[in-house]
């Protein structure tokens, strides 16, 4: 087999070229030689992210070092187009570790000192024992002309389908994504056949929460939320491992990249929908508008800028309700809307009398099946492994529903199930209806009184409460 060497620095190419064409990489044909096998230590986490228990299978790949600095042409492990299946086989009692193994035995190259492990895999073990795919339909694998830098390609998150009928009454696009982990590390031979992978997320994870923040005593207004989406990121992307050379340390490192786009002609809203919608209606209460974590490209994007003309920024949609909630079974014009004269069409249930004040009707009418889109726009810029959550103050003692988004009625019409029907939070069969904008507020402008205001949060991967560290593999 020939040898390949790849210059990491002009004194390593001189090096190299003296002995490019002589020196072999062998197999190790030993059969008291260790064959490579995996064992497995993932930290705990939540929703749809790898954790030890739920680890599936992973690929590796693996290339030996020549002792001049360049990387031998032939795979120790793997191809340039695939890696080779670690298949999980047992998992230890104390689920802080487990072994994966190859289908066949591989064992150190005689001539190999040191040697390069890349791995990567989306696989979880579910509930009823299968596992998911190492590598999602459409998503490949290749190195550079090189050899020396594997990039990931054609990855899109995906969504749920809302055309599946749900038990649970809700279409999460989080729930249907996979956490995304790539590992890489440089083993010394001498160290033995014991080799440390460090597993990283690839992904970022994006939440959205809602509360009404500081909220008078006499302010009426409720808000039931349908859906929430974050809209306009980029849904297409391509990761490179980054591949260096310390020519001082003999050491190799790598920086994942992402590039990314939104593929031509899609419109890309990740987010939730919900049956029965979501009650805001106490104050400074925190929901969760999601359900599940969203596993999303990492990103910096440009905040919509509430025109007509911006198409590709940035914003958080929600398809939502606002009513006033009023004591009594007549309107009286007490509390925080009594100089309003036009909402006289109400809503009596258990005592109490309720208005529509958002979406707006032609007719003033209270419409329980009727929603509205509104929207807050965000700028982004996600990181590899971080949790961004964006907590709206909606209806709060200083802000408003948010904003009209750009009339995009067919898209919008995408992130909702078609005919849907659902029970009202008044016992009562209704047809969800999506109004639209109208001609009494143009894009852009708030829908009530002011704008939705938001804070974002970043963390590690982790929710509070978990104790997720970055995970190691071990070769044995």
């Amino acid at each position: 087999m020939n040898l390949k060497l790849v210059p990491f620095a002009a004194i390593a190419a001189i090096m190299a070229t003296s002995c490019s064409k002589e020196e072999v990489m062998d197999i190790n044909y030993d059969p008291d030689g260790k064959a490579i096998t995996f064992t497995a230590g993932v930290g705990h986490s939540r929703a749809v992210e790898t954790t030890v228990k739920n680890l599936g299978d992973f690929n590796v790949i693996a290339k030996g070092i020549h002792p001049h600095g360049g990387i031998y042409d032939n795979y120790m492990i793997g191809s340039s187009t695939a890696g080779e299946k670690a298949t999980r086989s047992s998992l230890n009692a104390d689920s802080e570790g487990g072994i994966w193994k190859l289908d066949h035995n591989v064992s150190w190259p005689v001539a190999t000192t040191s040697a390069l492990f890349w791995a990567y895999t989306f696989s979880q073990l579910q509930s009823d024992n299968t596992k998911t795919d190492v590598m999602p339909t459409g998503v490949t694998l290749a190195f550079n002309t090189e050899g020396t830098t594997p990039s990931i390609s054609g990855f899109k998150p995906v969504k749920a389908d809302l055309s599946a009928a749900s038990n649970a009454g809700f279409w999460n696009d989080g729930e249907k994504q996979s956490d995304f982990l790539i590992a890489f590390t440089q083993q010394d031979r001498k160290n033995g056949t014991s080799v440390k992978l460090n597993f990283d997320h690839a992904l970022c994870q994006v939440d959205i929460k809602a509360k009404s923040a500081n909220k008078a005593d006499n302010d009426d207004r409720i808000v039931k939320i349908k859906g929430a989406w974050i809209v306009n990121t980029k849904n297409t992307g391509s990761i490179s491992a980054g591949y260096t050379w310390d020519e001082d340390n003999k050491k190799a490192d790598t920086d994942p990249k992402w590039t990314a786009t939104i593929a031509t002609g899609d419109f890309s809203a990740y987010g939730s929908f919900y049956s029965t919608p979501i009650l805001l209606a106490t104050k400074d209460a925190v929901k969760n508008l999601l359900g599940s974590t969203l596993m999303i490209i990492p990103q910096t994007n440009t905040a919509w800028d509430k025109t007509a003309g911006d198409t590709e920024g940035t914003y958080i949609l929600l398809l939502c309700r606002v009513e006033l909630e009023h004591p009594g079974t007549a309107h009286t014009g007490t509390g925080s809307d009594a100089d309003d004269t036009t909402l006289d069409d109400v809503k009596i249930q258990n005592g109490k009398h309720y208005h529509q004040q958002f979406p707006v009707n032609a007719n003033s009418k209270f419409e329980a099946g009727e929603y509205g889109f509104v929207c807050v726009p965000v700028s982004t810029d996600w990181k590899m492994g971080k949790r961004y959550v964006y907590t709206l103050d909606i209806c709060g003692a200083a802000t408003g529903a948010g904003s009209y988004p750009l009339d995009l009625p067919d898209k919008f019409a995408k992130l909702v199930p078609a005919n849907h029907k659902y029970t009202t939070f008044f016992g009562e069969e209704a047809t969800l209806k999506i109004v639209p904008r109208g001609d009494i507020k143009g894009v852009g402008e708030p829908v009530l009184d002011a704008a939705i205001q938001f804070e974002v949060s970043v963390e590690s991967w982790a929710d509070a409460g978990s104790d997720w560290t970055n995970g190691n593999v071990n070769l044995q």
